[in-house]
């Protein structure tokens, strides 16, 4: 009821001055306003600020009454969700030549996927970690380095696994490898030290081989 009667107001024109600025960047039209819209085009342009900059831009946008205020920030959400895309898309380019050394051709995938490559930005991780889990269909973890030297890891999940208990476990089977984790069955995250990783890459792929077939 939410939705239909928020989607009744845009249609007709009764919407704050940011949504409005957000339709105009993403070449959409409030007229035709549809649940799509936020999913695909307004959604990831107030995500990708928090991905890649400071999300109070998107709230920012959001809560301005300044028309001229909305249109600018609306634009820089624009150019940070294509920037967005581009730090995504090498990622997955930096991914796949990963696999090709984890995976020679003709071999099959491991039980469970960890990956890992400095170069990794830990705004996006959890977005690559998706794409690598729909194509290989494993559980996958893909990490990057923070700010603080630790490395920060976002995981996607297959029916059946569930991401979190197995995070649970490994923490039980290597006390001390994980400091902080989190989540439900497909998808959960996690920080652990760069020397830990390939243990836990190791306890991941083992309790993987224990619950999957």
């Amino acid at each position: 009821r939410l939705v239909a009667q928020g989607l009744k107001r845009i249609r007709a024109g009764r919407m704050q001055p940011g949504l409005a600025a957000l339709f105009a960047a993403a070449a959409r039209d409030p007229r035709r306003a549809s649940a799509f819209d936020f999913g695909f085009a307004l959604g990831p342009r107030l995500n990708a600020a928090g991905r890649l900059a400071d999300m109070t831009l998107g709230i920012e946008c959001l809560v301005t009454d300044d028309i001229g205020r909305a249109t600018e920030l609306a634009c820089s959400l624009d150019a940070i969700n294509r920037e967005r895309r581009e730090v995504e898309s090498g990622m997955r380019e930096q991914a796949e030549a990963l696999l090709e050394v984890l995976m020679p051709e003709g071999d099959d995938p491991p039980p469970a996927l960890s990956l890992f490559d400095p170069e990794f930005h830990e705004g996006v991780v959890g977005i690559v970690a998706g794409r690598l889990k729909d194509r290989l269909h494993r559980p996958t973890f893909v990490f990057a380095l923070a700010s603080d030297g630790s490395l920060r890891g976002s995981g996607r999940s297959i029916v059946g696994f569930h991401l979190r208990d197995a995070l649970d476990l490994v923490a039980k089977r290597h006390p001390g490898v994980l400091k902080r984790f989190g989540g439900h069955a497909m998808a959960a995250g996690c920080t652990l030290d760069e020397a830990d990783f390939d243990t836990f890459d190791a306890a991941l792929q083992q309790v993987a081989r224990e619950w999957l077939d």
